[in-house]
């Protein structure tokens, strides 16, 4: 009886650790972003950057639990994230105070339909500041300037 259960528990931690491991390997990673420079962020990245007077809003970007620099939106343009082997795209579009997701190739095509999120409308959305796309792993948050500021501030405050 004893053997047996050690051979449930063998087989039970071997599934979990093919799990895990599969886990890691679907897990989409951006490998490429066009239209427009972006990095990945740290905590001293962002308590780093300080917002330009002239800009109104800003884009924070997280594909995959990584979160990229804040981007100022300081004019009209579109640019697209592309994950894995080119099989999954995001394209998004933005003005000095809006973004939207303007095409994706996930199957269900909630982030498209989740529209505009702007400086005036974002209060009243169900979602607020942000847009996401579950299957790719991407959300997109919008930020008023001052927002980021203060973001920028309690970071700072954190730094050691």
């Amino acid at each position: 009886m004893r053997n047996k259960n050690l051979w449930i528990i063998l087989a039970a931690l071997v599934l979990i650790a093919a799990v895990f491991a599969a886990a890691l390997l679907m897990k989409p990673s951006p490998t490429t972003i066009t239209g427009g420079q972006i990095e990945a962020a740290t905590a001293t990245d962002l308590a780093t950057t300080v917002p330009a007077a002239e800009v109104q809003a800003y884009l924070l970007v997280t594909v995959g639990g990584v979160t990229y620099q804040p981007i100022p939106l300081q004019g009209e343009g579109e640019f697209s994230l592309t994950q894995g082997e080119g099989s999954m795209v995001n394209t998004i579009h933005v003005t000095p105070t809006s973004v939207w997701m303007a095409e994706s190739t996930c199957d269900n095509q909630d982030c498209v339909d989740q529209g505009v999120v702007d400086l005036h409308t974002m209060d009243n959305r169900v979602l607020g500041n942000m847009i996401i796309c579950l299957p790719h792993q991407v959300s997109l948050e919008l930020y008023t300037a001052a927002e980021m500021e203060a973001i920028i501030a309690s970071l700072e405050e954190a730094a050691p």
